[in-house]
């Protein structure tokens, strides 16, 4: 009888204490969404990130990271050729704790420069490449980027442009689409060529492939793509992940301007030339916010996606790249020198640009 009357007791006050625990749940909910997001608080940290670039798929990975550690990421995109005078600036607002470059060489030129802090990733996954991570501490590469040599396979038997230096036949005089001298990637390529071949062959290059073009040098790598399916050139200068942007593109009309073009990753002798988008951390920042999210990007988990979305090779070796990269693009063969020597013939690349002619 007692043990009944026990019972009998417990349920009376559970059925009366449930109702003042929904009604204070509801409340605090309906106060949260007055207040904003549901799943942020007061306490939680936030993480302002400058990037050249930012795609829908981002914010889905970035909400992943928020849910893993509880910094949220604020984007603040701007243009590729803008982040290092900002950088150099100073001030700006909001602080920013990671900023994205679109190759190593800008990265190199900030360390240098003092724009930038060491920061250590413990953390990072085994399987990062080493060469994507600088000796030092500085930058660290995200995804890696595939310089290529468009053509119009409509108009044009490839045959030879299996290098760079084939660009430079007179075959190709009036027809050759190229980036600008102040693009970063032309920049890093024509670096590699001179660690690879030399400053005299470079500059012979250079010249003979300033004699070929269609039009004056200007624009980025997807501006050639665009100007190739207009029919303005016959073969181009570019990036792999542009044609990934025209074969996944906005609109029709971007969609119907790539279906002709094909893409050759070209050698340079035993090699493809690599770069990487990369990712730093400027004087003043959190760098242990910073080190979570380099890590986060650089995972194994992250690397599933985050390269394919961008139409990039993964750093991490356990990443998958994109239908469009295994598709269009296939293997390379890595060019082994270090990324950091871009950034040391730099200058020089420049120079011997703007002397051909470009």
């Amino acid at each position: 009888m007692k043990i009944y009357f026990y019972l009998l007791s417990a349920l009376v006050a559970v059925l009366l204490f449930t109702p003042s625990c929904q009604n204070g749940s509801a409340d605090k909910r309906q106060d949260a969404s007055q207040d904003g997001d549901i799943g942020s608080s007061a306490d939680e940290k936030v993480l302002y990130l400058y990037t050249f670039r930012h795609l829908p798929a981002d914010d889905s990975l970035f909400e992943h990271f928020r849910q893993l550690t509880g910094i949220r990421v604020d984007v603040v995109q701007k243009g590729a050729g803008e982040l290092l005078p900002l950088l150099r600036a100073g001030g700006l607002q909001p602080p920013p704790n990671v900023v994205i470059l679109p190759e190593v060489a800008m990265a190199v030129r900030a360390k240098e420069e003092g724009l930038l802090q060491l920061y250590h990733l413990p953390g990072i996954d085994q399987y990062v490449k080493a060469k994507m991570q600088d000796d030092y501490g500085y930058w660290t590469g995200l995804t890696i980027q595939l310089p290529v040599i468009a053509y119009a396979s409509g108009r044009v038997e490839p045959k030879g442009l299996d290098s760079f230096f084939g660009l430079a036949e007179t075959r190709w005089k009036g027809r050759l689409l190229a980036p600008g001298a102040d693009d970063p990637y032309l920049q890093s390529l024509v670096a590699s060529i001179i660690i690879n071949n030399g400053e005299q062959a470079t500059r012979k290059w250079a010249r003979g492939v300033a004699a070929n073009f269609a039009r004056p040098p200007q624009g980025s790598g997807l501006d050639q793509l665009k100007a190739l399916g207009a029919g303005q050139g016959d073969v181009a200068i570019a990036n792999a992940s542009d044609l990934g942007y025209l074969r996944f593109p906005a609109t029709h009309a971007e969609y119907v301007l790539g279906q002709d073009t094909r893409l050759i990753i070209p050698f340079n002798g035993d090699y493809n030339h690599i770069n990487a988008t990369c990712a730093v951390v400027p004087k003043g920042a959190d760098t242990y916010m910073a080190a979570q999210l380099i890590e986060f990007l650089t995972s194994s988990q992250a690397q599933q996606s985050y390269p394919a979305a961008t139409h990039e090779n993964p750093v991490n070796v356990m990443g998958i790249p994109s239908d469009f990269s295994i598709e269009e693009v296939g293997g390379i063969k890595e060019d082994p020198i270090s990324l950091n020597q871009l950034a040391a013939y730099n200058q020089l690349a420049v120079q011997i640009l703007r002397e051909s002619g470009w």
